[in-house]
Order: C-alpha cells, then sequence, then structure tokens
C-alpha cells in the first residue's frame, strides 16, 4: 500500500513539474536509507556494522532535511511553506512518528547486535504506521487540489519523497523475510535429503525465526530418534543373528510352514536328516521332504491349534525321528477368534535312543529268559516236592511225638514258601518282561470283538482264591446287554486280575466291586475296594513304572510296582484311558474307559466267541473216549536237563512213557525213528530252535499229525499257529493247565481237529474263522447250504459250526449225518436251547 501511494504522489508531483530529476535523486537517497538499516542486521562483525551506521546516519540527516522542507517551505525545492491547518495537523503527526521513528533507529544503532532484531521489527511497525499517516496527508491533499494547484504539486512531490524511502524499507524488510524463508526451505531440503546435521539460520524473532528455530528443534530431535532407532535396530539385527545361529545349530531340525504348508523357516539339520541337497527351500511345498507324516502333523495343528502332537517318522538312510508339532497361532485383541499362521515342528533324530531301547529290551529279555529257565525247574521241582510230600509221605508219619510233628508241620509250611515265592518272583518276572516288550512295541495284540461280561468272570475265577484267602467278597454290578469291546481278551484280562489283586491287598474288611455300564461311544469299568485309600498326593504315582505308594519304611513293597503301568499300557493301546479316585480310610476306585466294537453283525453278538471255543474244547475232551495213558509216548525236547527231568516226573507221574531229546537235530531223528503220541518242545534251542523244528515235522507227511505242544519263555504265539503246532503254553510251567491240554490232544489225535464254519454273513465267518484258527484248528468256511454239504463231504471236518436258523432252513444236520454218512462229526449250533440265546450248544 505504501509503494502505491508514493507511486501516485510522486506522478502528480512530477506531471509539468521541473523538480522531478531533483526528486528522482532524493528517492534514490531514501531507498538506500530503508536499505541500509536492514542490511546491518546481517553483518557479523562490528567494522561492519560501523560503516553503515555512518552512512544511516547521513541518509536520516538528509531525511529530516526533507521533512522540515515540507513544513516551512524551500527555496531550492521550490517549496512554499504549508498553511492549510488540516494539512499541518496531519504533517504534525507525520513528525511525531519520525521522532518516534529516529529514535528507535539510534536506539538501533547503539545496541548491541543480540538485540538488533527485536528493534528492527519495531521499525517496521513503525514504517506502516507512517506509511499511513502518510496516505492521510495524500488524500487530504488531493481534496484541496483546486484550492491550491502550486501548494498540493509541492505538498505531492514532498510526500512523495519521504514515502519513497518508508516504501522503500518495506520491501526490503520484505525482501529480507523472503531471503530468511528461502534459507529455511533450503534447510528443510537438505533435512529431508537426509542431512540431519545441517541446521537454519535463526537471522530474526519474528515467524520466520521462530519456524527455523522449530526446525531446528525437530531436526534434534528426529536426530535423536534416529540414533535411537539405528540402536535398537543394531540390538535387533544381532538378536536375530543370535537366535538365527541358535537355530541353525540345532541338533534337532527345526521346519515352520505356512497355513497352505509352505515352507517358511528351517534349519541346516532339516536338509542333513531328509537328505535335501537344495538348501534354497523357503516357499517351497512341504512335498519336498517326502514324508507323508510331516503333512499329516501339519494338517492335525490346524484343527487343534493349542495342541501338541509327535508321532515317529522316517528319515534318510534308514535313521529315525520323533517329530513334535504345533500350531503358529495368534489370538485377535478381543480373545474372539484365534489366527493360524501356519506350524512349527521340531525332529529329533532318536536312531541311537532307539538302538539303546532295543538293547535294553534284549537284555530285560535275556536276562528274564535266563531267570524264568531256572526258575522253572525250581518251581517246579518244589510242587512236585510239594505234592508227594502231602499226597505220599505225611499221611505215612503216623506218630504222636510232639516233636516229629513240629518238624512235619514246618516242612509243610517252608515247602509252601518257596512255592508261593516262586511262583512271586515268576510273576514279577512276567511283569518286568511285559512292560519292555511294551514299550519296545513286540507284544503280540490279538484285537477282536470281546464279550467284557466273560473277559470279567473269568477274571474273578482266576483271583477267587485271593478273595477267598482274605474273606473278602467279590462282587459284580453290570449294566443289561452290555455291547461288545474290541480288544485282546487275554491282555483284557491281565488287567482284570492286576486290578483285583491290588485291591484285595490293600483291603482288609469290606467287599470289592466291578462295575460296567456304556457311557456314550465307550464302556466303563470301575473296580472299587473300601481298603485304605490313596493319598492325593500319590495318586498321579500310582502309574508310574516301579513306584508304589505309601510309607516304604514300614509297609513292605510287594511286586515291581508294574502292575498298574502294565494295565495304563494295555488300556492306551486299546484307545482307552485309565485312573484313580481315592480318599485316605474310605477306599479306591480304579476306572477305565474302552472303545465299543462297531456291531458287526447282529449274529455275532448273539453269542461269547471265547465261550464258543472254551465249550468246544470241552466237548472234544467230553464226547472222546478217555485215553489209555498207558504205552502213549511223549518226547520232551529242551536243552535244559532239569526242565526234562522235572517233565518226566510230571508226565510219568501221570502215567505216560516219556522219552527226551536235547536239542533240535535229536528230536527230528526222534520223531522220524519213534512217532511218538505228542511232542513237548522248548523255543529256544542251540543249533535247530522250536520253531525250525515244528516247520520240519508239520510239513512232512509222516510226522504232520503229531500234535505238538510249545514250552517257551517267548510270547510269539501267531508264529507258531502259522506253523501248525496245536498248543503254545508259557514257562514257569503251569502242571494243571499243562496235563489239560496233553489229555485234549491225545484224546482228539487227528480226529476233532478240522472245523467247516458256516453262516450266510462273510463278516461273521471272518470273525470266528480267526479265533478258532489262533487256537490251532484248522477252519473251512462255506456260507450257503449247498456249499456246505460240498466242503463237509470233500473235507470231513470233525465239526460244523453253524447257524441254528440256517441249518433248519436247510436241513444239514439230517443231510450230513444220516444221508451223506458223516455220522460222527460234532455240530455246535449257534443262537439257540439258552435263555439268552447267547452260548453255542452241541448236537452230538
Amino acid at each position: 500500500m505504501v509503494v502505491g501511494i508514493g507511486a501516485i504522489a510522486l506522478n502528480r508531483a512530477i506531471e509539468g513539474n521541473p523538480l522531478g530529476t531533483k526528486i528522482s535523486s532524493q528517492r534514490g537517497s531514501a531507498f538506500k536509507l530503508a536499505y541500509l538499516a536492514n542490511l546491518r542486521t546481517t553483518k557479523k562483525t562490528a567494522l561492519d556494522r560501523a560503516a553503515v551506521d555512518i552512512a544511516i546516519k547521513d541518509e536520516i540527516e538528509q531525511f529530516e532535511s526533507l521533512l522540515t522542507a515540507l513544513r516551512k517551505g524551500s527555496t531550492e525545492l521550490g517549496i512554499k511553506p504549508v498553511t492549510d491547518e488540516i494539512v499541518l495537523a496531519q504533517l504534525n503527526k507525520v513528525e511525531e512518528t519520525w521522532r518516534i521513528y529516529r529514535r528507535n533507529l539510534e536506539i538501533y544503532l547503539s545496541a548491541s547486535p543480540d538485540k538488533n532484531e527485536q528493534y528492527v521489527a519495531d521499525i517496521n511497525t513503525l514504517t506502516n504506521f507512517l506509511a499511513s499517516q502518510l496516505d492521510s496527508v495524500a488524500n487530504l491533499l488531493d481534496e484541496q487540489i483546486g484550492e491550491n494547484a502550486q501548494n498540493s504539486q509541492f505538498l505531492l512531490l514532498a510526500m512523495a519523497i519521504l514515502s519513497v524511502p518508508i516504501a522503500s524499507v518495506a520491501l526490503l524488510i520484505v525482501s529480507q523475510i523472503v531471503s530468511d524463508l528461502t534459507q529455511v526451505t533450503e534447510t528443510a531440503r537438505k533435512m529431508a535429503s537426509g542431512d540431519l546435521n545441517v541446521r537454519a539460520l535463526e537471522s530474526s524473532k519474528d515467524e520466520v525465526g521462530v519456524l527455523a528455530s522449530t526446525l531446528n528443534t525437530m531436526a534434534t530431535q528426529i536426530g535423536s530418534l534416529l540414533q535411537s532407532l539405528q540402536t535398537r535396530s543394531y540390538e535387533l539385527e544381532n538378536t536375530l543373528a543370535y537366535v538365527s545361529a541358535i537355530i541353525d545349530n540345532l541338533a534337532d531340525a527345526l521346519l515352520v510352514t505356512d497355513p497352505d504348508c509352505r515352507i517358511t523357516r528351517f534349519n541346516p539339520a532339516l536338509l542333513q536328516m531328509f537328505g535335501i541337497e537344495d538348501t534354497d527351500s523357503i516357499g517351497k511345498d512341504c512335498q519336498i521332504l517326502s514324508n507323508a507324516k510331516v503333512l499329516e502333523l501339519v494338517e492335525q495343528t490346524r484343527g487343534r491349534p493349542r495342541e501338541v502332537f509327535t508321532a515317529e517318522i522316517e528319515l534318510a538312510k534308514g535313521r529315525i525321528g520323533q517329530a513334535l508339532a504345533t500350531a503358529i497361532a495368534k489370538d485377535d485383541k478381543k480373545n474372539v477368534s484365534t489366527e493360524i499362521l501356519g506350524a512349527v515342528i521340531l525332529i529329533r533324530d532318536i536312531t541311537a535312543e532307539k538302538e539303546i531301547d532295543r538293547m535294553k529290551t534284549d537284555f530285560i529279555s535275556t536276562v528274564s529268559h535266563e531267570l524264568r529257565t531256572p526258575l522253572t525247574s525250581v518251581l517246579g521241582f518244589a510242587s512236585l516236592i510239594k505234592e508227594k510230600l502231602e499226597k505220599g509221605v505225611f499221611p505215612l508219619i503216623q506218630t504222636n511225638d510232639r516233636k516229629t510233628q513240629k518238624i512235619v508241620r514246618q516242612v509243610g509250611a517252608n515247602i509252601n514258601i518257596i512255592v508261593s515265592e516262586a511262583e512271586r518272583l515268576t510273576s514279577l518276572i512276567n511283569d518286568v518282561l511285559d512292560i519292555a516288550k511294551m514299550e519296545a512295541g513286540k507284544i503280540e495284540w490279538h484285537m477282536q470283538p470281546t464279550d467284557i461280561e466273560d473277559i470279567i468272570d473269568r477274571a474273578i475265577a482266576a483271583t477267587a482264591s485271593i478273595c477267598e484267602a482274605k474273606n473278602i467278597p467279590l462282587q459284580k454290578e453290570l449294566a443289561p446287554e452290555l455291547p461288545q469291546v474290541m480288544g485282546d481278551g487275554d491282555r483284557l484280562i491281565q488287567v482284570f486280575i492286576n486290578l483285583i489283586s491290588n485291591a484285595i491287598k490293600f483291603t482288609d474288611t469290606g467287599s470289592c466291586t466291578i462295575s460296567a455300564r456304556q457311557q456314550e461311544n465307550e464302556m466303563l469299568i470301575g473296580v472299587t475296594d473300601t481298603g485304605i485309600g490313596i493319598a492325593p498326593a500319590d495318586q498321579p504315582k500310582v502309574f508310574e513304572k516301579f513306584r508304589q505308594v505309601g510309607e516304604t519304611l514300614t509297609d513292605k513293597p510287594k511286586g515291581t510296582g508294574l502292575g498298574l503301568p502294565i494295565c495304563k499300557q494295555i488300556i492306551e493301546h486299546h484307545g482307552g484311558k485309565i485312573w484313580v479316585e481315592s480318599e485316605v480310610g474310605r477306599g479306591s476306585t480304579f476306572s477305565f474307559t474302552l472303545p465299543i466294537s462297531p456291531r458287526i453283525n447282529a449274529e455275532v453278538a448273539k453269542f461269547s466267541i471265547n465261550a464258543l471255543v472254551r465249550q468246544v474244547r470241552q466237548s472234544i475232551v467230553q464226547t472222546s473216549p478217555a485215553p489209555s495213558k498207558n504205552y502213549k509216548t511223549i518226547l520232551v525236547v529242551d536243552d535244559d536237563a532239569h526242565i526234562r527231568e522235572l517233565l518226566r516226573q510230571e508226565l510219568e507221574n501221570d502215567g505216560y512213557e516219556v522219552k527226551e531229546a536235547k536239542d533240535g537235530i535229536d528230536a527230528i531223528t526222534q520223531v522220524k525213528n519213534t512217532k511218538p503220541d505228542l511232542i513237548l518242545l522248548d523255543v529256544m534251542m542251540p543249533q535247530i530252535g522250536g520253531f525250525d523244528v515244528a516247520a520240519v515235522l508239520k510239513n512232512d507227511p509222516e510226522t504232520m499229525a503229531i500234535p505238538i505242544i510249545i514250552l517257551s519263555i517267548i510270547q510269539d504265539k501267531e508264529r507258531g499257529y502259522r506253523l501248525g503246532i496245536d498248543r503254545y503254553l508259557k514257562k514257569p510251567i503251569d502242571r494243571e493247565e499243562l496235563l489239560n491240554e496233553i489229555g485234549v490232544l491225545i484224546a482228539q489225535g487227528m480226529s476233532n481237529k478240522k472245523v467247516l464254519l458256516v453262516d450266510k454273513d462273510a463278516s461273521t465267518v471272518k470273525i470266528m474263522s480267526e479265533v478258532l484258527q489262533s487256537q490251532g484248528y484248522t477252519v473251512t468256511e462255506a456260507y450257503d447250504g449247498q456249499e456246505c454239504i460240498e466242503k463237509a463231504l470233500a473235507v470231513k471236518p470233525d465239526m460244523i459250526i453253524v447257524d441254528s436258523v440256517f441249518s433248519e432252513q436247510h436241513n444239514l444236520v439230517k443231510s450230513l449225518r444220516f444221508e451223506k454218512g458223516l455220522e460222527n462229526v460234532f455240530f455246535v449250533l449257534l443262537g439257540k436251547n439258552t435263555e439268552e440265546n447267547s452260548q453255542p450248544y452241541f448236537e452230538p
């Protein structure tokens, strides 16, 4: 605005005025004053500022002389004095403002350099005020042009001369501001390019100066933040390098995948374990590992993110690994949902551990076998001595001599202790061997639909003696119509016997109860006692190996502490779980679950297969003529002379003639020369083992009909039955069981061994066939009436097992027995002639 008014006034004054040239030179002088005033603030040294100060003082004097000429007139400039009172009043205001303006200039010139910026700001403010007053003078003069054109012309000329330096000062101030802004902008540009050490020049206290100061402060803070960030980045890089070093040096393999099973992280151990040469596997599918187990583990983690999954997997070069897998899960902030980011799998090479386990199992097995062999002799001879004393010696000692009677009682008691402790030692050794085999996965499991009530009955029969000895009643609480379970009958009986024995052992008064009921898709079974109970702190320990709870200093441990761990292994193998609930002084309940077998067939569920096998055997014994034991020869094959002698005495006492063979070669020679009626065969022998001997004899038409009973400390029934042996019994020898099996086999000879199974349902036939074959029977299968007749005539079985309804429909009994000449065949009819239609019956 100052520049505009000054220009208007100057134009008006110069038009037609010969003083224009002079005014132009004064105008340049005024510009110089404004320029010098602002220039001084940029000078850094006192010498530079002094030179500027002299020039400013000169210009002040010139400017003041012009102002005096305006008021009083000037002959030199041709200006008459001002007489108009209004104009004079306005000029007075201009002069007053000028005095303040000049005083500030003088203070400015004498002040210290650090305060110059503040005075310059004040001068700029006064400049604007002075300009506005000059505008007012110009307006007044413009109104009076017609009245006093000459004075107006000169006044306008003077005002223009005064306005120009003021406007120039303003322009210089703007120029300085632009210069300062340019410098701040350049500083900001350098900072943006990364140079945080540069600083803006804080040349004033105005807005630009504040901006420069703020920019410098910001640069300092950003530099500090960057320094902190660099420090943190360095620390993070070190941490990442440390973690990477740990991962890369892990002996275990690490595999990290995304949800789509693509590899996102791995370590060198993974490549080595799987024999992968491609080190650039990031982003590739897990299938490059060529291991289905790994893919299964990743898939399992998707559905259950909080669980840990384990599996044994095959590694390169025939090695074995143990893998642990879990999901990488991230919960949202509200814990409403879980995002699966992938899976992490750790794989440990357990080949060495597996070899150690194998060696441990072999060691335990060898030691157990070496212990059981002499133990068989000890227990056998002790039992034999006990029997002879009780039957042949003690009854003959008829004396009233108290000393003799005491000796007899002591001898009887001592021999009972020997037998009892030998039996207990046998049980302990069996437990150690069982747990070792289970851990090594060498147990033979015979899984089939099983009647749990039948299992319970057999377990109760096996433990009846210990219940009677302590006068503890054993009760059953079974729900009606219990479904079958899928399981190994012999192993489940072992579980029940262990639990019942434990219950009786720790119960002095009260009772023991076995319960069973269906619970959804499981069978819930419990064995409850009213004994001493188990403290809460001890309950988790009862399923640990070699742990026996209680006060071991006052309570003598009985057993190895393996009974319950064995139960746990068996139940878990069946897919169930076992636990204990107990209160000290009130008793305990051991509960376990077993998966319920899918209903194979309504016909199969009608009867117990185990009951069928037992009744088949009993029928054979009952219906066969009792053999004369005289002249029935049994060949005992064992490399241990004591075992042979023990078996000789047992068998001879029962009326059999006994021959001995010390090894497999001797056995084969004697069998071919003498044709014994039955062979008792050990498995572990030098030169030729028992299984090889059985294979030779059962593949020779001249000897294949001779029944073979294997007596062994090795549990490998399936292999024996595949070879065609007739019975498989464990050492130490159960005398009654052995003599019973010998009697059955000799009674049936080659007859009553072939069984024809007939049923229209293939699954029924398959189940019964597997069970009977595992017991040593030769089974032929038929699925309709005509096929039954044809196979019966071709095979001439010793027994036909058939559904009773099916038999009546096809009139099989009458047709085969009276029309086809098979009058001596045994018929086992299923599903008839019993109260619950659940047991087989026989039609001889």
